[in-house]
């Protein structure tokens, strides 16, 4: 009752908002919950309907324009997608090619050509339902595309548990860097912590952040640019299959640095 509600409300606000001036980013994970069937009409959609009010532009230049605190007199949209499941691959990367523009990927190395037992247990944390994952050759096709690929951890865990030693911390943030960067051949040095609220990032794991990454990204406080004393982007989850009434409501929020 309560999400049937949420979607009503948020139906009826979009209905009446639109995108507002800003640099917004981003943030999903799939199609859709039934992996292979949806070839992205909706996300097209979306796409089209941005470009009616403003620009999709490269997360290279939206991190620039934040990180310089530009302000902008239209919308303007990039993408960042979590947890590396095929989609990523097979549909949403052409779609934003076909539009002139890319996403950053952040990816867990461990949940990569993973063991069947492993999958599982990562689902049940994260939530997910059997949705396939990338592998390492198409990861490294996406960015010999000119896409971005970033770290989400080595396992997807929440950062702000404070039973995790410092010797786990270390190795989720950093030494996922240097995993991508050996299997993909990139520079990695943008970083997104799982769950993405205040609460699943520590003053301990965000240091480690700070000292290997140049971007650090959330999934909260949309309205905001910078969180944590401006060391970390903030993004708005916002997935592919939802709504164009949804999607204008969210990109309706008055942007503040």
């Amino acid at each position: 009752m309560r999400n049937f509600l949420r979607n009503i409300t948020l139906s009826v606000l979009g209905f009446i908002s639109k995108p507002e001036p800003g640099i917004h980013i981003l943030n999903a994970h799939y199609m859709n919950l039934l992996n292979d069937f949806d070839k992205g009409e909706q996300f097209k959609k979306q796409l089209k309907q941005i470009l009616k009010y403003g620009e999709l532009i490269r997360i290279e230049k939206a991190v620039e324009l934040i990180n310089n605190k530009i302000k902008v007199d239209k919308p303007l949209v990039a993408f960042t997608f979590d947890d590396g499941f095929l989609d990523c691959y097979t549909v949403i990367a052409p779609i934003l090619e076909s539009f002139d523009t890319n996403a950053a990927f952040f990816i867990n190395p461990n949940l990569v050509e993973c063991l069947d037992s492993y999958y599982e247990e990562f689902s049940e944390r994260a939530t997910v339902n059997s949705k396939k994952i990338m592998n390492w050759e198409q990861i490294k096709y996406l960015y010999n595309r000119g896409h971005i690929i970033g770290s989400h951890t080595m396992d997807h865990l929440n950062l702000g548990d404070e039973a995790l030693s410092d010797s786990i911390l270390f190795d989720q943030i950093a030494n996922s860097k240097r995993v991508i960067e050996t299997k993909v051949g990139n520079n990695c040095n943008m970083f997104a912590f799982p769950y993405g609220t205040f609460s699943h990032l520590s003053d301990k794991a965000l240091d480690i952040a700070l000292k290997n990454y140049e971007y650090i990204f959330s999934g909260t406080d949309y309205k905001n640019y910078f969180s944590f004393g401006n060391k970390v982007i903030n993004r708005r989850h916002l997935e592919p299959f939802w709504s164009i009434p949804h999607m204008n409501y969210f990109l309706s929020a008055n942007k503040r640095y």
